[in-house]
């Protein structure tokens, strides 16, 4: 609990003084008098020994130099009341050690004034630090109290606790209101020895004198003698929040200070109580995205396969002899066929990543067995492309992860190179080690990619293009689904990063002296997992 002290002092001053000026004129009259009585009455009623009250009075307000004025004061007053004396009644030895010792009174007087007054501005500042000290440090466990992802009724709950331990008071309820009417969120704290029945509860009326701010007031302002501190804070597009703290310990100052902290922090509540909303928003509305691709891709593969059947039972001759005109159109057909399965593949493949769906348990792979089942496969566009497939993969690599996905990833990256590089061009496949992992490069002689492309080719609907070029779905590329194939969806080197990704490995694009493009697939050789 945060005890208070008294205000701090200003300027290194003693906590309590009278104002400075009246303390002064009194301390001049006093010297006045004493001097007159001094000067008016024989040297032996030692009057003189009074200067030092008139000097000790000025060192209750007032500066040092104050202090050190009126010891010179007295000294001369003394000094001249004693040659009053004796020019009247002479001087005797006797006289003049009386005179002596009120002149070295007023001298001691003087010196203990200053160094009291040395010492109560000490004791003064020393006091204002502790009470700064404790001040800063309420306000710090206040605030690590407080401070924390909570919603906002969690958020007053632990504001209504701290604040009652901070400013020792009875009880404190934190709560919206609405119209004078308190509404949730609502929060009250009480001390184990207090248990007031008449605190108000959501639902009730407040009267006028708890809702408006006095004029003049700050953040906080008191009721009831001051028994009762009440004080508002802002919720940005919501109802306030209404504060009411009974028998506190502590000042409006305090108070004030307390709110001050807790109200960016309430504000953040809020913000964090927004954004979490709209993150619960987004996912169901991906959720629902991620349905729908799911339906659609799954929906769209039975009767595509269903139609692949169809037409290929018609060019076996199923229907009967058929033009070859028709004939043409069915192996178009079948192409185009193929080519939207592999999109919907593409689909659920995308959906599953974007959602974070964990893969199914890994299994040990030859990833040059597998490149080589992936090479017989695109033989046949490269043909069709005018394209030479040359695979030198001597050496196996052992490596851990999915075949399909894995399969995905490489066939992605064969087809970019086909579908880039010029009629009688040569595609490169060659299998290493570099630094613990298996490294499948894949190159062609096609156009490579201007520094601003590369950062964007592994995007969603974007892939690889000419020169300085991106594809899109209507981009260069991407002109249709036709005989080759290799129609653009823009996911393809998009799909290849992520696999890769979810296998510990990566994809890289570079650039050979030789004028010939190269991707290169790294995974964790199994031996060095």
């Amino acid at each position: 609990m945060f005890v208070p002290r008294p205000t701090p002092p200003v300027s290194g001053r003693p906590l309590w003084r009278p104002a400075e000026a009246q303390v002064s004129s009194l301390s001049v009259a006093l010297l006045l008098t004493v001097f007159l009585l001094d000067a008016l009455t024989s040297n032996r009623l030692v009057f003189g020994i009074l200067f030092a009250a008139p000097i000790a009075l000025s060192g209750l307000a007032g500066k040092p130099s104050t202090t050190r004025l009126m010891i010179f004061l007295a000294l001369v007053a003394n000094g001249l009341a004693g040659v009053v004396n004796g020019l009247e009644g002479g001087w005797s030895a006797y006289d003049i050690a009386n005179r002596f010792l009120s002149l070295l009174s007023a001298l001691l007087v003087g010196f203990l004034t200053l160094r009291f007054r040395e010492a109560s501005t000490r004791a003064a500042l020393l006091d204002a630090e502790e009470y700064r000290a404790g001040h800063e440090r309420a306000l710090r466990e206040l605030t690590q109290a407080v401070s924390g992802p909570y919603d906002q009724a969690a958020f007053l709950d632990r504001a209504a606790q701290a604040l009652l331990e901070y400013g020792g008071a009875t009880s404190v309820v934190l709560s919206a209101v609405s119209k004078a009417v308190l509404r949730a969120p609502y929060s009250r704290a009480q001390t184990d020895r207090y248990d007031d029945p008449n605190l108000p509860v959501p639902g009730q009326r407040l009267p006028t004198p708890y809702l408006a701010r006095p004029a003049g007031s700050g953040l906080v302002w008191a009721l009831q003698g001051g028994d009762t501190l009440l004080a508002r804070l802002p919720r940005p597009g919501d109802d306030d929040i209404l504060m009411l703290m009974n028998s506190a310990q502590v000042g409006v100052s305090e108070v004030e200070h307390a709110v001050s902290v807790l109200r960016p922090l309430l504000e953040r509540t809020r913000l964090l109580e927004e954004l979490q909303d709209n993150h619960a928003r987004l996912e169901r509305h991906n959720g629902v995205i991620r349905e729908l691709v799911y339906a659609f891709s799954h929906d769209l593969r039975t009767p595509l396969m269903a139609n692949a059947m169809s037409m290929r039972n018609a060019l076996k001759g199923a229907y009967g002899p058929l033009p070859e005109d028709y004939l043409n159109t069915l192996r178009n057909g079948l192409d185009a066929n193929a080519a939207l399965l592999e999109l919907a593949e593409k689909l659920l493949l995308v959906a599953k990543y974007e959602a974070g769906e964990p893969s199914p348990d890994p299994t040990v792979l030859d990833l040059r067995e597998l490149a080589l089942g992936t090479v017989a496969q695109m033989e046949g566009l490269a043909r069709e492309r005018g394209v030479t497939l040359e695979a030198h993969l001597e050496e196996s690599a052992r490596v851990l992860g999915q075949r399909g996905e894995l399969r995905r990833a490489i066939q992605n990256v064969l087809e970019n190179a086909v579908k880039f590089s010029p009629p009688g061009g040569t595609v490169r496949l060659s299998l290493g080690s570099v630094d613990g992992q298996a490294e499948l490069q894949v190159s062609d002689e096609g156009p490579g990619l201007s520094a601003g492309a590369e950062r964007q080719m592994y995007q969603r609907f974007r892939g690889r293009g000419p020169v300085g070029e991106l594809n899109t779905p209507s981009g260069p590329g991407n002109s249709g689904l036709g005989r080759s194939g290799l129609g653009g969806t823009g996911l393809g080197l998009y799909l290849t990063q992520q696999v890769m990704a979810a296998h510990s490995g990566e994809v890289q694009y570079s650039r050979t002296q030789g004028a010939r493009t190269v991707f290169s697939l790294r995974l964790p050789l199994l031996e060095s997992a």
